[in-house]
């Protein structure tokens, strides 16, 4: 009797190992890329934002549906913010497959995501260069002038 309850014990500590392993898999290391001169802030699930310099990158990990809010800003040295570019993208993690949401919605079980090309993701490309992954490109925007210093003593 005693080694029929050490076989159960045992299949229900493999069961519960299996099950959080597999849970530890469901998830994916992805990187959001700032290939611009403009700072980066980005944001996931609402959480605390991180800024990315220009030529950085940084890995954010995608466990289950959230969002990830997106800001472009001029480097200014006053310390003033300047928001050149505002976006949110959703996004989903399951199991090991992790992509950025974006595009029309109509032909997807036919055609697949993006057939349409009206994605508008500009200034970011998503999904690339591995699903999941962002990247603020080279591209332009009005920034505001700095303040003229005042040479009155």
């Amino acid at each position: 009797m005693r080694q029929h309850s050490k076989l159960w014990s045992a299949f229900f500590a493999a069961a519960a190992l299996a099950g959080w392993a597999g849970d530890a898999s469901a998830d994916c290391l992805r990187r959001v890329y700032n290939r611009s001169a403009y700072i980066l802030v980005v944001s996931q699930d609402g959480g605390p934002p991180i800024s990315l310099r220009p030529g950085s990158s940084a890995s954010l990990r995608l466990s289950q549906p959230g969002t990830l809010d997106l800001g472009v800003q001029c480097p200014t040295f006053s310390g003033a913010e300047a928001t050149v570019a505002r976006t949110q993208f959703s996004y989903q993690a399951i199991l090991d497959r992790c992509y950025i949401e974006f595009g029309t919605q109509f032909y997807v079980s036919a055609l697949g995501r993006g057939f349409l090309g009206m994605q508008g993701t500009k200034p970011f490309t998503v999904n690339n260069p591995r699903q999941g992954d962002v990247v603020l490109g080279p591209f332009d925007a009005a920034c505001p002038a700095p303040a003229a210093l005042s040479r009155r003593g």
